[in-house]
């Protein structure tokens, strides 16, 4: 049985408490507002083309650390503006505080909060809010996953007729050429092609039957941890080929999430431009 007993208010038998992801709401929401008000006051580069970290980033991250470690006590936290802190198999929270930082600058509007929590390292429960769109995306392992109450699945679209979201992993040029080329064969292949910026929005996208597969070349553990249980838990697959393991939640690598009904034929694409 889980560390967390019934006597701490969260889980009972091992499941979380009815009332636990309300609690979770309110706290992710709120931080939300911080993005919705987009008062940028600062903009700094990291490594990388085009990285950039707001004063918006470092609040919403420095709130939401304070409350959910205090919603759990003895849980960890690994945040996209704290890297050095390594997945055990403690209870540890992923955040990553706003993804789609550029779209934030530019007001486009189409940015995320992001956040698993994960047990034996892997996520046991994945959230991602869309303050813009009011959209709540939620999973618990086993349990499904659900869009502001409503459950969702993958969609059944065939590959000729599928929309896939790409990302092209803009930190690391080194990578550009591969990311067009499988672009490209989508765009010919497939339906069409989108790009919205935000790992953690194409992951709900692709679980809630919008799209139906998406790659990047390179993400971190806060770009994929919560969005890949819910896929998963929508019926999705998601995979990270170049490792050629089970997922790692403390890896930086590509990620390839697909419905099963096209998901050979998305990895044959991947393996058309990617050495095995």
């Amino acid at each position: 049985m889980s560390r967390l007993m019934v006597t701490d208010g969260y889980r009972d038998e091992g499941r979380f408490a009815s009332g636990f992801e309300d609690r979770i709401k309110k706290i992710i929401q709120k931080a939300g507002k911080n993005i919705v008000k987009r008062e940028v006051s600062s903009v700094t580069s990291k490594e990388g083309h085009a990285n950039f970290v707001t004063n918006v980033d470092c609040a919403v991250q420095k709130y939401l650390e304070s409350a959910l470690t205090k919603l759990i006590p003895e849980s960890k936290f690994i945040g996209e503006e704290k890297e050095e802190q390594k997945l055990t198999d403690d209870l540890t929270w992923i955040v990553d505080p706003v993804d789609g930082t550029t779209n934030l600058i530019h007001d486009y509007r189409t940015s995320a909060i992001s956040v698993a929590l994960c047990e034996n390292r892997e996520p046991i429960v994945g959230i991602i809010w869309q303050p813009f769109t009011k959209e709540w995306f939620y999973a618990e392992k086993g349990k499904g996953a659900f869009l502001n109450g409503r459950r969702i699945h993958v969609s059944e679209t065939p590959f000729s007729d599928a929309l896939v979201a790409i990302g092209t992993a803009p930190y690391y040029e080194e990578l550009e050429e591969t990311s067009i080329s499988m672009a490209r064969e989508f765009l010919h292949g497939c339906a069409d092609i989108r790009r919205s910026g935000s790992a953690a929005i194409d992951l709900a996208s692709l679980a809630a039957g919008r799209t139906d597969a998406y790659f990047e070349m390179r993400l971190k553990p806060w770009d994929y941890a919560a969005g890949s249980l819910i896929v998963r838990e929508a019926g999705g697959e998601v995979r990270m080929p170049l490792l050629g393991t089970e997922m790692d939640f403390d890896r930086s690598t590509a990620i390839v999430a697909a419905t099963p009904k096209v998901l050979d034929q998305v990895m044959e694409v991947f393996w058309k431009y990617n050495k095995k």
